[in-house]
C-alpha cells in the first residue's frame, strides 16, 4: 500500500465526517425552528430545556398564555419554580423566529447556488 492510498483514505474519512457534522447542524436547526414555530399553536409546549446535572434539568414551558420555569430530575417529580414574565419570553421567541427565518433563507440560497453550479 502506498502513501497515496492512505492520504486518499484519510481525505475520504474527513469528507464523510464533515458531511455528517453538516447534516447534524442542519437537522438540529430545522428541529429548533419547528419547535419555535409551533409554540403558538399548541396549548402546552416546551420552549427551552437545559441540563443542570446528570439527573436534573430546567425547562421553560408555555401553558396557555403563561410561561413557567419547571425543574425536574430522575428521582423527583417536576415542580414549578417560577412564572416568567410573558413580555420577556415573547421578545425572545420573536428574536428566535427571526433568526430561524434568516437561517432558512440562507440555507435556501446555498441550495440554489449549488443547483446553479450543476
Amino acid at each position: 500500500m502506498t502513501s497515496g492510498f492512505w492520504f486518499n483514505y484519510f481525505v475520504a474519512l474527513l469528507v464523510v465526517a464533515l458531511m455528517l457534522g453538516g447534516l447534524y447542524v442542519v437537522v438540529r436547526g430545522f428541529a429548533r425552528g419547528r419547535v419555535i414555530a409551533s409554540a403558538d399553536r399548541r396549548l402546552i409546549s416546551v420552549l427551552e430545556s437545559t441540563m443542570l446535572s446528570q439527573h436534573g434539568s430546567l425547562h421553560v414551558v408555555k401553558v396557555g398564555s403563561r410561561y413557567l420555569l419547571v425543574g425536574g430530575g430522575q428521582h423527583a417529580s417536576p415542580s414549578t419554580l417560577a412564572e416568567l414574565p410573558a413580555d420577556e419570553i415573547d421578545a425572545w421567541l420573536s428574536e428566535q423566529r427571526s433568526l430561524a427565518r434568516a437561517q432558512g433563507a440562507s440555507l435556501r440560497e446555498a441550495f440554489k447556488a449549488l443547483r446553479r453550479r450543476s
